[in-house]
């Protein structure tokens, strides 16, 4: 699992070229609208970094040391002043209230329980903060939902942890939110298929 994670981590920039301008407008609705002081859970190698506001004070939670260290040289190559802790989402180190803006961009469908990551990201939130979010999640669609259950057991050994099969919509109206703005959409990669996707924010 280890070389697979390295391996993962190297080819990771590379996997994701092919359809990262398909994914930059959302990269902008989340991270680009971040506020304050801003936690992202599932930094990655630092894909939103150049759309986070400069006034932003930001801190990276990941727990893969292979991500971290491509994030650690992205910070320094985009001369950005930011935080990384190794640590997994269901368990934050922080207070409670630390933070006016929690983001995750295609995280959700990687951690161990998306439910407690979710509940973690509401109770680090400052009253008034926002959780902004773009994920992909379970269809709609029964024929979509049957291929996604069916094909899940091989992308998730492929992509070394990746979920298609998340109903990450109902995970997110049901942890405690005071509103939420969502938005479900298909997103197309280039082939036959469509991806289901929400994006938005939650408020505390």
């Amino acid at each position: 699992m280890t070389f697979s994670k390295r391996l993962f981590a190297a080819g990771y920039d590379l996997l994701n070229s092919g359809v990262e301008g398909r994914v930059v407008p959302y990269r902008k609705r989340t991270a680009g609208m971040a506020r304050g002081d801003v936690l992202e859970i599932g930094g990655g190698t630092g894909a939103n970094l150049p759309y986070y506001p400069q006034a932003s004070n930001i801190v990276f939670i990941e727990p893969d040391r292979h991500m971290i260290r491509r994030l650690r040289r992205n910070i320094a190559k985009q001369k950005r002043d930011a935080i990384i802790v190794q640590q997994v989402g269901e368990s934050l180190p922080f207070a409670d209230a630390s933070f006016d803006t929690v983001v995750t961009t295609l995280t959700l469908c990687m951690v161990r329980d998306s439910d407690a990551v979710i509940r973690e990201a509401r109770r680090v939130l400052k009253p008034d903060g926002a959780f902004l979010f773009y994920e992909h999640v379970l269809s709609p669609r029964s024929r979509g939902r049957w291929w996604q259950h069916k094909l899940n057991p091989m992308w998730k050994c492929f992509t070394t942890g990746c979920n298609l099969n998340r109903d990450l919509t109902a995970s997110i109206q049901s942890a405690g939110f005071r509103s939420i703005d969502l938005e479900a959409f298909d997103l197309s990669v280039g082939l036959p298929v469509t991806i289901p996707n929400i994006v938005g924010a939650a408020y505390k």
